[in-house]
């Protein structure tokens, strides 16, 4: 009876121990993978730094959710790991002129990556706040002694310029104050129609977009596509007393240097004043800028990804 009960005993242990390495050697199910961020734009904030911005994950709430990685190229930049909820980044360090890549990718909580990304190429572009003379840019109405021209940016000084009529053939924009008008046309338009008596025709080709933004700001103006695929017009023109634009606008510009074949593109905050767009007294009134220029030709801030 005794050696009955041994293996009787024996026999209960080892079902027992069969059933515990069955249950612990079930498998887990994998953490699902997230789905990534999309509908990336982009703004350059100055010659080093390109502000980004993106649409969530849809997969945020989900538990298995952790953060964001960016990617960025040419250069040595090691990825960004992003908390989850963000959604606007500045990069900095960055070189203008050169074309970035910038790819997101969302992960979950094994570090998984999602297959979907959101992704631009684009390139930073210098700021100006002031003219050569480190004074507000300024382009001042037809009756006043000051510049109703402006040049976006004058290579010997490196800053954006306000002329006088005697300088015609430099200017790329132009301020029009007659018989009750209050517009920004560009050089070409002006001489082609010969509202201002310029002694030698511009040698620039000035083209404005048919795009205003209505901001106070030019942080505010993203892009998802290269400003080369917008519309251009010599004839476009700005009428600053739509009233609409009374709060600031930004335009879009182009300009081709003599015999170049390619534009450097730039975009233009007209600062709203007091009451409205044109500021100051008469005969002195005058429109206040911010310019973001891209020194180098053919880089519309941002290519089309292949």
């Amino acid at each position: 009876m005794k050696i009955k009960s041994f293996f009787a005993f024996a026999s209960f242990f080892l079902a027992l121990l069969l059933f515990v390495s069955c249950e612990e050697s079930t498998t887990t199910e994998p953490t699902p993978t997230v789905t990534g961020p999309d509908s990336m734009k982009a703004t350059s904030i100055d010659s080093a730094t390109v502000r980004l911005r993106w649409k969530l994950s849809p997969d945020e709430s989900k538990t298995y959710f952790k953060d964001y990685v960016l990617y960025i190229s040419p250069g040595a930049f090691s990825p960004k790991i992003i908390s989850k909820g963000t959604n606007t980044i500045d990069i900095k360090g960055l070189t203008d002129g050169t074309i970035y890549t910038f790819e997101l990718r969302a992960r979950n909580t094994e570090d998984k990556e999602s297959i979907g990304s959101a992704k631009i190429q684009w390139s930073p572009a210098f700021r100006f706040t002031t003219n050569i003379n480190d004074e507000p840019i300024r382009v001042y109405e037809t009756a006043s002694s000051f510049g109703s021209g402006l040049q976006l940016y004058d290579p010997t000084n490196g800053k954006p310029k306000t002329l006088k009529v005697a300088s015609g053939e430099f200017w790329n924009l132009g301020l029009y104050t007659k018989l009750g008008e209050v517009s920004l046309y560009s050089a070409n338009y002006i001489a082609n129609n010969n509202l201002y008596n310029f002694p030698k025709a511009p040698t620039w080709t000035t083209e404005i977009s048919e795009d205003v933004f209505l901001t106070n700001t030019l942080d505010n103006v993203f892009d998802s596509q290269a400003l080369s695929a917008r519309k251009f017009s010599t004839n476009y023109y700005i009428d600053l007393t739509e009233p609409s634009f009374q709060n600031g606008i930004v335009i879009i510009v182009r300009t081709k240097a003599p015999n170049a074949t390619d534009w450097n593109y730039a975009k233009v905050l007209i600062k709203p004043g007091a009451n409205g767009l044109l500021q100051g007294t008469p005969d002195n009134r005058y429109i206040e800028c911010v310019i973001s220029y891209q020194k180098k030709a053919g880089v519309p801030y941002a290519k089309p990804i292949n």
